[in-house]
């Protein structure tokens, strides 16, 4: 193979649905010509997984170093790093001992990008308190991920054929929202969205929009005053920038609508979620904006209460896996 194009993807929580759907997806997606893709993880989970579903594993080549991963000596367009731990895999029963396997995982792919042997990483969920175990600083992989890779501002875009929705705080509880909305965040996020619609997606005249943080955007100070005094300046200094981004809206009466934008920036996660699901249906996915590589991840969680039961569906995966094949192998635009 020349010129190839590799991809990871990580085995998230082995006590989630992670390993059912990159087994459930890898029976209904191949990685295309001159892309290679490495599953990261544990080859006793994934044997354990195939045994209980009822279906044969992939027949991909078993590697133990990312050294592999870019060799030209292989054809074989399917890998599987092994990290070489046999854990007993217990679906549905999260554990330190699992957070402390999904973060070896993800630090395998970060060890591989830093040798210069992934060009797009897919991270299949993990269980944020069992990593928190074994490392308490750990919020999620978006911010691992930037820490890791000295990424200053990141922003989590989550895309679908439908919507394209993008927060501006992630894992905030709610009673802390408007406190983390500052100018100098807003102005991040905002360029973040407009650099990642044109770089990535070619869109060559990103329509953007900011959904107001209050009820009907804060209706003239009546529901709050986030929208004056923190979005609107800070969307006026963007557009003497040339970044133009409309808003503060209200997001009831935005997504109840038809109006068309690139993408649509909200405030906090359940304000952007909620309508995106409903929108995407299993067809989306989420994608990391501000990252020196490409990443994507499904839009779910670990769903520990339906792993190991054939029940997973591999949709938001397979579109993950899609849109990362189709982002590392495009050209970034200016």
């Amino acid at each position: 193979m020349s010129a190839i194009r590799v991809l990871a993807i990580t085995a998230g929580d082995p006590a989630g649905i992670g390993p059912e759907v990159i087994l459930k997806s890898l029976a209904r997606w191949r990685p295309p010509a001159r892309v290679r893709l490495a599953v990261i993880g544990d080859l006793a989970v994934f044997a354990f997984y195939a045994r209980r579903l009822k279906v044969a594993l992939p027949r991909w080549q078993v590697v133990h170093g990312s050294a592999s991963l870019r060799s030209k000596r292989s054809t074989n367009r399917l890998m599987f790093l092994d990290t070489g731990h046999r854990m007993a895999a217990q679906p549905g029963r999260s554990t330190a001992a699992t957070g402390a396997a999904a973060l070896r995982y993800l630090d395998s792919a970060v060890h591989a990008w830093r040798r210069g042997a992934l060009d797009g990483l897919v991270t299949a969920p993990v269980t944020k308190w069992a990593i928190a175990r074994v490392q308490p600083s750990f919020v999620g992989h978006t911010e691992y991920l930037a820490r890791a890779m000295r990424a200053r501002d990141v922003a989590m875009m989550f895309a679908s054929q439908q919507l394209r929705v993008v927060l501006l705080t992630r894992h905030v509880p709610l009673r802390r929202v408007a406190g983390a909305i500052t100018p100098a965040l807003v102005r991040s996020v905002v360029r973040l969205t407009w650099d990642g619609l044109r770089t990535q997606f070619g869109v060559a005249r990103p329509r953007v929009v900011l959904c107001g943080v209050n009820p009907h955007a804060g209706e003239q100070g009546r529901c709050g005053d986030e929208e004056r005094r923190v979005l609107e300046p800070a969307l006026r200094a963007l557009r003497r920038q040339g970044i133009r981004c409309d808003g503060p809206v209200a997001a009831d009466g935005l997504f109840g609508s038809r109006a068309a934008y690139d993408a649509v920036i909200c405030a906090y996660h359940d304000q952007g979620l909620g309508p995106f699901k409903l929108a995407a249906r299993d067809t989306g996915c989420q994608v990391t904006l501000g990252l020196p590589v490409v990443r994507t991840s499904p839009d779910h969680g670990s769903a520990l209460e339906i792993a190991g039961q054939g029940r997973a569906d591999p949709g938001s995966m397979i579109y993950a896996l899609t849109l990362a094949t189709r982002l590392a192998c495009s050209p970034p635009r200016r």
